[in-house]
């Protein structure tokens, strides 16, 4: 056995080595280098590195959504919507595919060149390692245990039998050799750990597989339900179509507007049938057929409005219309001159009047005298404060109401005493095709046109229970109320179950409605993911926990040799003091040489 060679190094002549099928790829240059390229370690991780890049690319640029991939309208729509946010580098980044990275050929390809560099490498070490966990060499030269990385002399014989048994203790697997006057030992320990690297290598190729799987095989589609209806989770003419029914929305708040709770009773039917009744929640969705549906959204502020011919009795209109707009509610408190309380709420303004400089909207409110006053908002054009504007359209005897207060101010005018007390928000629409009073429509034949609804007294809560975010005010104690603009000449304001009729319609405050938004969504690749998770952790834990460790033992008559193969974080050379010490050595506990 050749002295001057390494401990895994061979020792046949070159002629007589074995030709390894890796070595077959010698016969063709192109191949060859091909593979070498693949199984080079610097090449892995350049593309380990560019594949994070990108990836974070990714997350840091706008991807297109997937309601707008493929539908050619609504992504020039967005992309134009980009514009205002990238200027000049929109094209190039739209051209280059960085506002759809993970569906772009291109990451495919670099996905693919990964994976395939990965699988190499492993396949490349895999016949080494093998060979060293299933076949490790038992017996090494003399010279290795003068230049072993860690090595230890005893200057005394210790008895064989005592040290197998320490070795043995320890969980070593040991083998004993006797030559001449010398008797040998090889011990192994944890010889399995050595595939702990092989293991974080191929948790890579799953996770890569796993975005595969999730870019072919994943579905989402958004819902956006108010409470009784129902909608389709795929396209209408398929024939395993899925419906969500909405049967409750629940939201629940602390008095300081604080979202506490949010959850949704649903009912899921497959091809008309119902296959389940289940509650979701942010965390906890409902499950069926390999697909979750979780609520992504919470919105409180629906009304249902029906509206009646009286004249046939028919219901020409019957929807729950979602009150996403923000109008402002200022608090207003009136009180005679005797100091009693004619007017304490928070108002919904209806109309509305341009000027030069500013923009009014106000409302008219009766007092329980009789009086009649305009109260409304008063924001200037140029952008200074809000202001509150009172005034009286028929001046009275001893003079009308003229006021222009500040928030939280009080002023005196016409005998009373008025308070800007705050503002809130009132959730408001503007709907455009909404039915019309035959009076109301300019042909006279009650077609449809444009009306403004505010909802008073509800909460203004958050659409995104994820955020946490509170609401815009505590929860009222009155009872929801639904202002109607543009039915006629003054705003109508109805409760639950109350009606307005005008010129034969008949239109009808159902109540307040809640909205739900569930996301459906499936994506298999969960189990790829959780099983890269395991190889990854547990490779890392094999490698770092339990390292492997070899040891080779040469007693002689006046000295024994101690030598060992460990990582470098397992600290072996102090391992082979306390194995010496309890086989009965007198070495010190720790030199510098450790």
């Amino acid at each position: 056995m050749a002295a001057g060679k390494g401990l895994g190094e061979s020792v046949l002549p070159r002629k007589d080595r074995p030709l390894g099928w890796s070595r077959t790829f010698g016969l063709l240059n192109p191949l060859r280098a091909v593979w070498w390229l693949f199984t080079n370690v610097r090449f892995a991780i350049f593309l380990l590195v560019v594949l994070s890049a990108v990836s974070l690319l990714g997350v840091v640029i706008p991807q297109v959504p997937m309601n707008v991939r493929g539908d050619s309208v609504a992504e020039e729509e967005w992309l134009n919507f980009q514009h205002g946010r990238f200027g000049l580098l929109t094209d190039p980044l739209h051209d280059a595919g960085l506002f759809d990275v993970f569906h772009a050929s291109w990451f495919a390809a670099l996905m693919g060149l990964t994976v395939a560099g990965t699988g190499a490498y492993v396949i490349s070490r895999f016949p080494g390692v093998w060979a060293t966990v299933t076949r490790p060499r038992k017996r090494v030269p003399d010279r290795y245990f003068q230049m072993a990385p860690n090595r230890l002399e005893v200057p005394a014989r210790l008895d064989p039998g005592r040290l197998e048994q320490v070795l043995r203790r320890a969980s070593y697997r040991v083998e004993r050799f006797q030559e001449a006057d010398a008797t040998y030992l090889f011990a192994d320990r944890f010889q399995w750990a050595q595939l702990g690297s092989l293991l974080t290598h191929a948790a890579v190729i799953v996770f890569i597989l796993a975005a595969v799987v999730s870019r072919v095989d994943a579905f989402s589609s958004p819902l956006f339900l108010a409470e009784g209806s129902t909608l389709p989770v795929f396209p209408v003419k398929d024939p395993n179509q899925m419906q969500v029914q909405l049967l409750d929305a629940h939201a629940a708040f602390a008095p300081d507007g604080r979202p506490l709770d949010y959850r949704s009773q649903l009912v899921i039917y497959r091809r008309g049938e119902e296959v389940l009744r289940c509650q979701s929640t942010v965390n906890s969705p409902c499950s069926y057929g390999g697909y979750r549906f979780y609520q992504s959204a919470y919105f409180g502020y629906g009304a249902a409005v029906q509206v009646r011919d009286t004249a046939t009795g028919n219901v020409i209109y019957r929807e729950t219309l979602a009150l996403s707009g923000k109008s402002p509610s200022p608090r207003v408190l009136i009180r005679d001159g005797a100091g009693a309380v004619l007017l304490d709420d928070s108002l919904v303004l209806t109309d509305a009047l341009a000027g030069s400089d500013f923009i009014y909207t106000g409302t008219l409110v009766q007092l329980p005298d009789g009086r009649l006053l305009s109260i409304g908002l008063r924001e200037p054009l140029d952008g200074g404060d809000r202001k509150l504007a009172v005034f009286e359209p028929a001046e009275q005897a001893g003079g009308g109401v003229r006021l222009v207060l500040s928030r939280g101010q009080s002023g005196v005018s016409g005998g009373l005493e008025v308070s800007y007390a705050g503002e809130q928000t009132a959730p408001s629409a503007v709907v455009r095709d909404f039915p019309l009073p035959p009076r109301a429509d300019p042909g006279g034949t009650g077609g449809t046109g444009p009306v403004t609804l505010l909802l008073a007294n509800v909460v203004y809560g958050t659409d995104t229970p994820s955020a946490g975010t509170g609401a815009e005010g505590a929860a009222p104690a009155d009872t929801p109320r639904l202002t109607i603009a543009g039915l006629q000449p003054q705003a109508a304001a109805l409760e639950p179950g109350q009606s307005l009729t005008v010129a034969d319609r008949e239109y009808t405050f159902l109540g307040q409605r809640e909205f739900s938004g569930i996301q459906v969504k499936r994506d298999r690749s969960d189990y790829l993911i959780w099983a890269g998770a395991a190889l990854i952790v547990a490779g890392l834990m094999i490698t770092f926990w339990v390292p492997r460790r070899r040891f080779w033992a040469k007693i002689a008559a006046t000295a024994t040799n101690l030598a060992g193969q460990a990582p470098g974080h397992a600290r072996y050379t102090q391992e082979l003091r306390r194995i010496a010490r309890a086989a009965g050595a007198d070495v010190l506990e720790r030199t510098e040489d450790d």
